[in-house]
C-alpha cells in the first residue's frame, strides 16, 4: 500500500471509505500482491489540490525523496481514478528524468493502492507550495495555458529543484534520490526473483511471495 497524506483542499475531492481506501482499489488490483505500506519504500506522499488558471490541479511530493508528480486539469471522474492518474503521471515523469528500464520496472512493482489520511507537516506543505509557485512561474514565463503545459516536463523541472532537509541539515536533489531508491528496489526485486528460482522445489509447499520488496531487505541493501 502507499500512504497518501492529503490537504483539506484535496481530501474532500476523493471518494474514499472510512479506512481511507478507494472503493475500486481491490477490484482493479485483485491479482496484484499488495504490500503493507511500512514495507514499501515508495509509500509516503503528500498531496494537495490547487487552482491554476481556473483548473483543478494536483501536486504530490514523496516525503523521503521530495520527488514531485504533477497532474493538471482534473475533472470529477479523475479524482475517482486518482490512483491510475498518479501511476501514469509518475511513470511518465520517470521517463522524462531519464530512468532506465530496471528503475521503471521497480516503480511499476512498487505502485500500490492508496491509503489516504489528512496528516499534515509544515515542511511538506512548504514543498507543495513551492511546487505550485514554480508551476505558476512556468506558465507565466512561457505565456502558455495550463492545458498546453507538458506535465511530465513540469515534473522533471520540479525534480531538479534542490530541497533542504532540515532534519539532516543537507541539500538534496529529488531526481537523484528517487532514482537511487528505485535502483535499490530493483536490486532487491532481482535478488528475490533469483532466490525464488533457486528454491523452486520448496516453493510448491508454501505460497509465493510474488517478489514483494521487504523494507528490511531494502534497508540492508543500502548499507
Amino acid at each position: 500500500m502507499i500512504r497518501l497524506h492529503c490537504t483539506s483542499k484535496l481530501l474532500p475531492k476523493l471518494p474514499v471509505d472510512g479506512k481511507g481506501c478507494f472503493s475500486a482499489s481491490n477490484k482493479s488490483q485483485a491479482n496484484v500482491a499488495q504490500m503493507l505500506e511500512a514495507l514499501n519504500p515508495l509509500s509516503g506522499w503528500y498531496g494537495s489540490m490547487f487552482l491554476l488558471k481556473g483548473r483543478n490541479c494536483v501536486v504530490m511530493v514523496h516525503e523521503a525523496t521530495r520527488f514531485p508528480v504533477f497532474m493538471p486539469c482534473l475533472m470529477k471522474t479523475d479524482f475517482a481514478e486518482l490512483e491510475d492518474s498518479f501511476a501514469n503521471a509518475f511513470v511518465a515523469a520517470l521517463v522524462e528524468v531519464g530512468a532506465n528500464e530496471e528503475q521503471i520496472y521497480a516503480a511499476s512493482r512498487l505502485i500500490q493502492p492508496f491509503v489516504v489520511d489528512d496528516e499534515s507537516k509544515d515542511v511538506m506543505q512548504m514543498a507543495l507550495n513551492q511546487a505550485k509557485a514554480c508551476i505558476e512561474r512556468m506558465l507565466w514565463d512561457d505565456n502558455t495555458s495550463i492545458e498546453k503545459l507538458e506535465t511530465a516536463q513540469a515534473s522533471r523541472i520540479l525534480s531538479d529543484i534542490p530541497f533542504n532537509l532540515q532534519a539532516k541539515k543537507e541539500v538534496v536533489w529529488p531526481k537523484k534520490l528517487m532514482l537511487r531508491l528505485l535502483d535499490d528496489a530493483a536490486g532487491v526485486l532481482i535478488r528475490t526473483a533469483n532466490n525464488s528460482l533457486e528454491s523452486d522445489g520448496e516453493v510448491s509447499e508454501a505460497p509465493k511471495s510474488d517478489n514483494i520488496v521487504s523494507m528490511i531487505d531494502f534497508q540492508n541493501h543500502r548499507k
